[in-house]
């Protein structure tokens, strides 16, 4: 498989017809109401392991539904969506993740909050990825709405091949929190993937600087440590 899919959702009913859609991963035909990939390739997703990431020292918890890397549909959703703005794919993810989130992500009284993006990069995407998931999170479960706590203050550059050291000196100091905003006692972060933690972890301790006496963090995967 490529690193991204550029199969897109048929919109005409009547060209299903003659030419069903197909799982972009297995080539199964889809149901009516799948996107882009079969309930088989998401049944035979790779679970993130509560052990798969160093323990971070400003994040109280950190969880994750699958494990991204391989070659299957972890990795091609979030490709999907972040590279390809299938937005529709967010509520898909969402949907997977909940039954593997804690219960007590759900039922702790925390504000939920996206990680954020610089203002340029969400500009050229059209959207911030981990707070399309974060709504469909909270839609799905009744949870209030996200609230965006913190911006991103500076771009900085990518994160690919870096060493946990190396990201956490690249999104030093790259958040501040938003000034209008009161801050909660508890806050849940929020993001697509999660590779070595440094950024949520950079978001955590400037929340907790600020007076947060608990930061969570929740991905809907997480890089397993080679």
């Amino acid at each position: 498989m490529s690193s991204a899919v550029h199969l897109h959702p048929r919109a005409w009913p009547v060209w299903d017809l003659f030419f069903p859609p197909l799982c972009a991963i297995c080539g199964r035909s889809l149901t009516p109401d799948a996107i882009l990939f079969c309930a088989q390739c998401w049944a035979d997703a790779p679970v993130a392991d509560a052990h798969d990431l160093r323990p971070l020292k400003h994040t109280d918890v950190v969880r994750a539904g699958y494990r991204f890397g391989g070659e299957d549909v972890v990795r091609e959703s979030v490709h999907a969506l972040k590279f390809d703005g299938m937005k529709r794919l967010a509520s898909v993810m969402a949907r997977h993740l909940i039954p593997r989130m804690p219960v007590r992500m759900v039922e702790v009284d925390a504000v939920w909050c996206e990680v954020p993006l610089h203002w340029l990069r969400r500009a050229a995407r059209g959207f911030n990825q981990s707070r399309l998931l974060a709504d469909e999170l909270a839609a799905a479960t009744g949870h209030a709405a996200p609230v965006s706590l913190l911006r991103r203050v500076r771009a900085t550059p990518s994160q690919t091949s870096r060493s946990y050291r190396e990201r956490a000196a690249n999104v030093r100091d790259a958040f501040a929190l938003r000034r209008s905003r009161s801050l909660p006692e508890s806050v849940l972060l929020i993001d697509d993937v999660i590779t070595t933690g440094a950024t949520v972890d950079e978001c955590a301790r400037t929340l907790k600087a600020a007076g947060v006496k608990w930061v969570g963090a929740l991905a809907f995967a997480l890089t397993h440590p080679t």
